[in-house]
């Protein structure tokens, strides 16, 4: 039995300038969808993710976002604050691309899959990661590795 007080994460909050022009956004890189419609007068808008996490998009005066700053080595860098959790990486990544989503950091982690990180219209990083080892056959992997670290197939 599992006695850890805090379960899940349901909701995550992000800073926004537009509730509009970021609920688009997201909708049309990721496929989001509405938790409720979005109206004139909202404060914020909500999206449901894959799981049925939602996304909270929370309008915000001025530049907010909810980067850090970290350092490693001694050398400071923005850190993001989340990690999502994605199949099919290569067709993310390929659309991205294609729709002009400011990304950065292609990187294979052992052990840990493939990941790279992204920024919302607002300035807000994230990361994104798929452990191909845990859900893809051998074969997959080996195709996978090969579209996006090697032969560079991904299409834009």
């Amino acid at each position: 039995m599992n006695n850890t007080f805090l379960k899940c994460i349901p909701s995550v909050y992000i800073p926004v300038k537009n509730l509009e022009k970021s609920s688009q956004w997201w909708i049309g890189n990721f496929n989001l969808e509405f938790v409720v419609p979005l109206k004139p007068e909202s404060e914020q808008a909500i999206l449901k993710l894959g799981d049925g996490q939602w996304l909270h998009l929370v309008k915000t005066r001025g530049d907010q976002t909810t980067n850090f700053i970290s350092q490693k080595d001694g050398v400071e860098y923005d850190m993001f604050s989340l990690t999502f959790e994605v199949r099919e990486i290569e067709k993310l990544y390929q659309r991205c691309v294609k729709n002009g989503v400011k990304i950065e950091g292609l990187e294979l982690r052992k052990g840990c899959g493939i990941n790279f990180r992204f920024y919302d219209p607002d300035g807000n990083k994230y990361d994104v990661n798929e452990n191909i080892y845990m859900h893809r056959t051998e074969f997959e992997i080996e195709k996978v590795l090969n579209e996006m670290f090697v032969s560079n197939t991904i299409e834009v």
